[in-house]
């Protein structure tokens, strides 16, 4: 059984994936966006943004005619399924922007039609779902579970992994009776086999939340280990392998200076909106955005630091999307002390090419993308033997152990990296 999709905010990097998967799959999507440039580029064939596959599989379900865009939010009233995917940012204060999403339901409210079902699949703060059912009960005359259904089916997907992600994660179903999430179940079965967990929308939206905080505490955790760890010229990367391995009772992940991202930065104030002691997610939040104060407080330790080269300003690796990346703070944090920064990032538009690197004092890797897996080929670029090079990811194999604890120098890291003959090379030549 095939379906009429309408996945409304299908431009973005979380609706776009979903509605090419479905697509492939058989169904009719028709996604719809007010982004007119995304819409018109979408159509035209070219991704707005990267996402692993998805040039191919664009071209596939363009091709087919099972996908096409639009502006036109009427469309959304054929569908047997509309699907909402919309960003939920929050205000200067962290309180939850829930304003788009408001208005995108009165909008709509006139093109819904008996029997429709609708899937929320945005992040939310607990009790949206329900603030979504009343809202359209009001405006339509219409029931839920008797003329329409509502469910929350959150996305969990890891953005440049989302197409096969979409296919293969378990699904989380948040719904007001076991007919609705039976019903909605034929859909997720025509493109995923995987298991379906039925539970309230407010649970749904609970999961969705510390499924996302739970990892940026881990991160703070192993951030504050790392802090712990430098207090005591040890390293933390060596500590924290050790101690996973092979070891059931312990998974933590590395530290990292610039977790957070689009998401992870503000789920949490989602769910301490009314919670009276918020501490731990308060204090991780604290931990995670200071780690740039972190690397600008160790770089002015070392008074031959003029230049900076920041590698990596997007928020994650191998991606280009620099929403709510730390990298941004560091570099602000460094232009205030008076270094002279460069950004490298082969991802990003704007950014300086690698030219940047010549002759840097100070290298900071903030985002481990692919293209700087190479240290060696990084050190030549550089070609300074006096640089300072930061990598609290442990991103580099040859200085993970041997750091400290994420700082290391040229000289360091030269005989560890070359071969024999490329440190005559390279490194007495530079002398």
């Amino acid at each position: 059984m095939s379906y009429k999709v309408a996945v409304i905010g299908a431009a973005g990097h979380v609706g776009l994936p979903l509605a090419l998967v479905l697509a492939d799959h058989g169904n009719d999507v028709e996604g719809i966006d007010i982004n007119e440039a995304s819409v018109r580029e979408v159509n035209g064939g070219h991704m707005p943004f990267y996402e692993e596959g998805a040039d191919t599989l664009l071209e596939k379900c363009l091709t087919s005619g099972n996908f096409r865009m639009t502006t036109d939010l009427s469309r959304a009233g054929e569908a047997d399924v509309i699907i909402i995917i919309l960003g939920t940012p929050v205000d200067e204060n962290f309180n939850p922007i829930l304003s788009g999403l408001v208005q995108l339901i009165d909008n709509m409210c006139p093109f819904l039609r008996e029997g429709q079902q609708i899937v929320l699949r945005s992040t939310v703060s607990p009790g949206t779902t329900d603030r979504v059912k009343k809202a359209i009960e009001k405006k339509t005359g219409m029931v839920e579970g008797k003329d329409f259904s509502l469910v929350y089916a959150p996305e969990r997907v890891l953005q440049g992994k989302a197409i096969s992600e979409i296919k293969h994660l378990p699904h989380i179903v948040g719904a007001y009776s076991e007919e609705s999430f039976e019903r909605i179940g034929g859909l997720f079965e025509t493109f995923s086999g995987t298991r379906r967990h039925y539970m309230k929308p407010i649970e749904a939206e609970i999961g969705k939340l510390i499924t996302n905080m739970s990892r940026y505490v881990n991160f703070a955790l192993a951030n504050e280990f790392h802090m712990i760890a430098g207090l005591h010229g040890a390293n933390i990367n060596k500590i924290i392998d050790a101690c996973n391995d092979d070891y059931p009772r312990l998974n933590l992940p590395g530290p990292g200076p610039n977790v957070g991202g689009p998401c992870l930065f503000k789920d949490g104030w989602f769910l301490i909106e009314k919670v009276p002691f918020n501490d731990l997610i308060v204090t991780s939040f604290r931990i995670n955005e200071g780690m740039p104060a972190q690397i600008a407080a160790k770089l002015d330790e070392e008074e031959h630091i003029e230049s900076v080269v920041i590698l990596g300003m997007a928020f994650k690796a191998n991606s280009d999307d620099t929403r709510n990346s730390v990298s941004f703070k560091l570099k602000k944090q460094l232009e205030f002390r008076g270094y002279d920064v460069r950004c490298v990032d082969p991802h990003v538009p704007g950014c300086d090419d690698w030219s940047a690197l010549e002759g840097a004092d100070a290298l900071v890797l903030m985002t481990p993308h692919k293209e700087f897996a190479d240290l060696g080929e990084i050190m030549r670029r550089v070609g300074n033997p006096e640089s300072l090079i930061v990598d609290i990811w442990g991103f580099w194999d040859e200085m993970r152990y041997r750091s400290n604890n994420g700082y290391f120098s040229y000289k360091e890291a030269a005989s560890h990296v070359y071969e024999e003959e490329a440190v005559r090379f390279s490194y007495e030549e530079a002398m």
